[in-house]
């Protein structure tokens, strides 16, 4: 007799379509910028200033519902990331991440 652990499932993900890009990060001065689109539409700029702690907000996420993360979620990945970028040197993303497959 076989037993089921009833506790395993599985989850399917789907994209949104929402995307969170990095076009500019500036070593030197420790700055990078952030944002998010939706079919080719910017909706929000983000620019993380790794020397001050400071985050600019330009737009907003609101009115893609529940398609997008909440700001502070949004916040916190990119000011995670900026980090990163930074102290690995990184100043072009899309590149390292190319790279990594």
């Amino acid at each position: 007799m076989l037993k089921r652990n009833t506790k395993v499932g599985h989850t399917i993900f789907k994209s949104t379509g929402v995307r969170h890009e990095f076009p500019h990060v500036d070593l030197e001065k420790q700055r990078v910028t952030c944002i998010v689109t939706y079919k080719s539409k910017t909706y929000m700029t983000v620019v993380v200033d790794m020397k001050t702690g400071e985050v600019e907000i330009h737009g907003n996420v609101d009115s893609l519902g529940r398609k997008a993360m909440d700001l502070e979620s949004y916040i916190d990945m990119f000011k995670q990331q900026a980090r990163f970028f930074v102290e690995n040197e990184i100043s072009n993303p899309e590149e390292y991440y190319q790279n990594l497959k």
